[in-house]
């Protein structure tokens, strides 16, 4: 697997019934936002942000370590937008992974010598 495979955002809001994945970890952001990391029966990990005990958005990812990454990033702009609320977080996340999801991956050996 690449880095660039590492960093792929399989879908946005997807899931809808969270108690079929297995909690990783819990982090208490400000504003009464929790951003919890599950693994989902399929191997692969979700970031859930809630606001308040309510699902506001989830993100499902490839990699558990690009998904502590974005628990970061999302915990980030909660700190630097106090008063925050859900629904614009939830905004802010789904322009973020559309921005994302196009991306065109480097090839591997994007640096090496031509042919």
């Amino acid at each position: 697997m690449t880095i660039m495979d590492e960093m792929t955002i399989l879908s946005v809001n997807a899931h809808q019934d969270l108690k079929d994945h297995s909690p990783l970890a819990i982090m208490t952001s400000a504003e009464g936002f929790t951003l919890l990391l599950a693994k989902t029966r399929s191997a692969t990990y979700l970031v859930i942000a809630q606001h308040m005990g309510r699902t506001i958005s989830t993100i499902e990812l490839t990699c558990v370590r690009y998904a502590e990454f974005v628990i970061q990033l999302i915990d980030d702009h909660i700190r630097q937008h106090p008063g925050i609320q859900g629904d614009e977080l939830n905004t802010h996340i789904l322009l973020k992974a559309r921005d994302h999801l196009p991306r065109t991956p480097l090839p591997d050996n994007f640096l090496g010598p031509t042919a």
